[in-house]
């Protein structure tokens, strides 16, 4: 039988280039594979059902809603891109998927997307660098109270065990590129410093130069693509407690960047100086970004220290590489300016009432 699978977030700029990547699969396992998209508007919905996605406007706080379209769809798979801070909205899937598994004693499958933030010093990491071949999950285990995505990650490998759902994490870096769902078409990361940058009139660095942890988005969605495969071949995965995916590209000093854009944004008028400064408080960061200060920390200025081993086991090879994220850092500018900062379910939820 086909295999069907669900991708949550599918409106968004993770899950959406899934989606669009699963439908130009033309060959191959996944050629007639059945895919649904579980959106949060109608008007999302209606751009993907032009694509021949068949599409669940689902509330996935409604637990009995979750439960019986995985049912009543034989849902196997479920790559859940919606949100790596919602312990309920993971629950609902992960019971879902465990009815299904118990009325047909098919395999279910619960791909999280989480970030590498839970590993960087700034949101309390306490273990400095770690391998995802490493006890990530009993290292999450014990450092989990001081952040929420460590508080998801451990309770979803904990649940999906308990319900005979096999559980796969995966960890994307900082993304960058234009993407290619039906909706939001760009990452919040790059785009927000550049808003802010055009803001303020000038290009602002942190204190320490840290790395920054990259990725393409081109690069992410053949991961999961290659997952997905993967799993339908029935290959041997790390799973559950071991199921942890590292994907980082490159790495690149924040710096870097920031002098590269300021340089770019200069020789358009759009700064008033290519040349860096510190931010000048904490105040007029987080007004430039709209976010408290802990988490324009941890989004802006992380530096997550992983090895990623596990990715090679489904025959990841990303395409792009340092020189190339610089030397097309016009294209963000031009995306940015034709697009606009995308709404995120992930800076929504981080925005404070207002920032004093």
């Amino acid at each position: 039988m086909t295999v069907q699978i669900l991708v949550t977030g599918a409106g968004g700029y993770i899950g959406g280039s899934i989606v669009a990547d699963l439908l130009n699969v033309k060959a191959g396992i996944l050629k007639n594979a059945g895919i649904h998209a579980a959106v949060r508007s109608d008007e999302q919905g209606q751009n993907l059902s032009a694509l021949g996605v068949s599409v669940a406007r689902l509330d996935l706080s409604d637990k009995a809603l979750v439960e019986n379209y995985l049912v009543s769809h034989d849902i196997g798979i479920v790559v859940n891109t919606a949100t790596s801070i919602d312990r309920e909205v993971a629950f609902n899937l992960i019971v879902g998927l465990s009815v299904r598994r118990e009325a047909t004693r098919k395999e279910s499958y619960f791909i999280h997307t989480s970030g590498l933030s839970a590993f960087d010093e700034n949101t309390g990491w306490p273990y400095g660098k770690v391998k995802d071949s490493d006890s990530v999950y009993n290292l999450e285990s014990e450092s989990k109270d001081s952040y929420i995505v460590r508080q998801v990650d451990t309770f979803v490998v904990e649940q999906c065990k308990t319900s005979d759902v096999r559980a796969l994490m995966i960890f994307p870096p900082t993304l960058h590129g234009r993407g290619t769902g039906t909706w939001n078409q760009l990452s919040p990361q790059i785009p927000a410093l550049i808003k802010a940058s055009i803001k303020e009139k000038k290009v602002y660095k942190f204190t320490e130069n840290r790395e920054a942890t990259l990725a393409h988005i081109s690069d992410i969605t053949i991961f999961f693509v290659s997952l997905i495969e993967a799993i339908l071949r029935r290959d041997k995965l790390p799973e559950g407690e071991n199921g942890y995916y590292f994907l980082v590209s490159y790495m690149i000093p924040w710096w870097d960047i920031l002098e590269r854009l300021a340089a770019r944004l200069y020789a358009r008028g759009l700064v008033d100086s290519r040349e860096l400064d510190l931010w000048p408080s904490d105040k007029v960061l987080a007004e430039a970004v709209g976010v408290p200060v802990k988490f324009a920390y941890s989004m802006w200025n992380s530096s997550p220290q992983v090895s990623c081993e596990n990715r090679g086991i489904v025959g990841w090879h990303p395409k792009w590489d340092t020189e190339r994220f610089l030397n097309n850092l016009d294209d963000e500018i031009d995306d940015f300016l034709e697009l606009g900062l995308p709404k995120s379910s992930l800076l929504d939820s981080l925005k404070p009432k207002s920032v004093e």
